[in-house]
């Protein structure tokens, strides 16, 4: 059974490995807090929903009445997760706090994110084309080029590499290597960078 975790971006840095820098991205990993227990017979699966993120001040009614409920804080966020590998079925119940030390860090993690939106892009930026002649008398320097013929087939193909929105997508980095996991700060430091902004939700998937 797998782990799934959710944490907070804060951003890149660096450490050293004897003499070579290693650099790095640290998600702050606070407590995912169950704050609803999902059986198979009652819902067809068995899961957790958790609340995660930093805390909020406003919430609606109904949810208000979720936090409450399991005596938890109302959070940014709720998100379903299987139940962890390493988490005992009688400990898995309301208000349970499901901390960063359940990963292991011998082991690799995937990374899940979204990424930062970059509004509408040409196809230089957003499918690195290498865009015409740089010369005098050219009338076209970063645009696409042909898109097809007029004649046959009389259309554009599907999935066309063109200009349009980029980038605001969600995007998974797999095989990442755990450096660091300080238990007191709940903190997570990765080998290499991840998707999405410093403060941004990633899903972190273990196993």
């Amino acid at each position: 059974m797998s782990v799934a975790l959710y944490g907070t971006k804060v951003g890149m840095t660096r450490v050293f490995d004897g003499d070579v820098a290693v650099p790095v991205t640290v998600i702050e990993v606070l407590s995912n807090d169950i704050i609803e227990v999902k059986a198979a017979a009652k819902d067809g699966q068995t899961a957790v929903k958790v609340a995660v993120g930093r805390k909020r001040n406003k919430t609606s009614k109904p949810l208000a009445g979720e936090y409450k409920k399991a005596d938890v804080a109302p959070r940014l966020f709720l998100r379903e997760i299987p139940v962890p590998a390493g988490v005992k079925q009688e400990d898995v119940k309301l208000g349970t706090k499901l901390q960063v030390t359940l990963l292991d860090a011998t082991k690799l993690v995937s990374i899940t994110g979204q990424t930062k939106g970059r509004g509408f892009t040409g196809v230089m930026k957003r499918h690195n084309f290498s865009g015409h002649k740089m010369t005098h008398g050219s009338m076209s320097h970063r645009g696409p080029g042909s898109i097809g013929c007029r004649m046959d087939p009389g259309r554009v193909f599907k999935n066309m590499r063109m200009a349009g929105h980029y980038g605001d997508e969600q995007v998974t980095i797999r095989n990442l290597k755990i450096v660091n996991i300080d238990a007191e700060s709940n903190l997570l430091v990765i080998k290499g960078a991840i998707p999405g902004p410093n403060g941004g939700l990633v899903a972190i998937k273990q196993g």
